[in-house]
């Protein structure tokens, strides 16, 4: 009996023993159906194809909106798989987006406002701003933190766009006590120190085509959305 009283307690203590520096993890997954449900601003449309939800502008867009329901917690993994379906297509990842005052309600311009308000709406949020497959709009990725519309805490580009059209990438963005990074198909693009990191915010999926004479609308197919936490 005291041998099995022995055994029973050796074998509690190495299961505490095998558990001491793990930290407990958790994954939630975004599916196409809500991921569409989200809240929208500007004009657009969704459609379901199986695992799939591409995301396309329609006439009289100025960039398309897919804005969370909630706030993520302050640190995560943000992993997905993303497809540019048209020439123009910008892809922008908005992070730990926050408003002045909080609150359940994220409050949205107006449906008639311009181009330039929308543009200022944008810089009243703080938030972290990845924009990345911006060929068409002329200039290269992008990784920027906006503090107010005054203040930037760190803005860093790359020297090549990094994508083509037509082909799926598997997106990581992380964010993790002081450190922001972004993978592309494994390979880290950017890695990023901020001494003072935002806390818990939405998430936002942006999509942006070329308007002017050569109005080309922004269409990308999004599955496999995971975010994780430890």
């Amino acid at each position: 009996m005291k041998k099995n009283t022995k055994l029973t307690l050796l074998a509690l203590i190495g299961a505490m023993l095998s558990g001491c520096g793990q930290t407990s993890s958790k994954e939630v997954q975004i599916t196409p159906e809500e991921l569409a449900t989200w809240q929208t601003f500007d004009k657009g449309k969704t459609t379901i194809i199986g695992n799939e939800l591409i995301v396309e502008e329609i006439e009289g867009s100025n960039g398309y909106f897919l804005i969370s329901p909630k706030l993520f917690e302050k640190d995560f993994i943000l992993s997905y798989k993303v497809k540019a379906l048209s020439e123009s297509t910008v892809l922008i990842n908005l992070f730990s987006v926050t408003q002045e005052g909080g609150g359940e309600v994220f409050a949205l311009p107006n449906k008639t406002t311009t181009p330039q308000e929308v543009w200022q709406w944008r810089t009243q949020m703080k938030h972290y701003n990845l924009t990345f497959n911006n060929r068409s709009h002329g200039i290269k990725p992008f990784f920027f933190k906006n503090n107010s519309p005054y203040s930037r805490g760190f803005y860093q580009t790359l020297p090549e766009n990094v994508m083509e059209v037509g082909h799926w990438y598997a997106v990581e963005i992380g964010k993790k006590a002081n450190r922001l990074w972004f993978k592309l198909n494994d390979t880290t693009y950017f890695d990023i120190e901020d001494c003072n990191p935002f806390a818990g915010g939405r998430l936002i999926f942006r999509i942006s085509g070329t308007t002017g004479e050569n109005v080309i609308f922004a269409k990308a197919a999004y599955k496999d959305i995971v975010i994780s936490y430890e």
